[in-house]
């Protein structure tokens, strides 16, 4: 959980700078921020591969009960 804590920290951070205000994109911070977005995509997996693995649910079964 604090991998994905820290991955969503670095894209807020970076999203923000990508778009400091409603009415600027900073076209220099792109590759940043979808290299952000592409982390914490990446940490989300882990977790949830690893709640699979440990009780045992497939990820439809997961996805059921975060839903329910």
């Amino acid at each position: 959980m604090a991998a994905v804590r820290a991955a969503a920290g670095k894209h807020a951070s970076s999203w923000e700078a990508l778009v400091p205000d409603r009415f600027v994109v900073n076209l220099s911070a792109e590759a940043d921020e979808e290299a952000a977005y592409a982390d914490m995509a990446a940490a989300k997996r882990a977790l949830r591969d690893h709640i699979c693995t440990v009780y045992g649910v497939s990820i439809r079964e997961l996805a059921h009960l975060a839903t329910a």
